[in-house]
């Protein structure tokens, strides 16, 4: 069975650093952003 985490504001600072810790460990990771985050598709991609 595969393990799903959800992190709220999860692109950057301690939410980014939460989610790449959590798919190292295997996780599959759903994150939220601002959509003010001009960031965000740089993180994505």
């Amino acid at each position: 069975m595969s393990r799903v985490a959800l992190v709220t504001g999860g692109m950057g600072g301690l939410g980014e650093a939460i989610c790449i810790k959590l798919a190292a460990l295997g996780y599959k990771v759903v994150t939220t952003h601002s959509p003010n985050n001009t960031k965000a598709s740089e993180w994505l991609h």
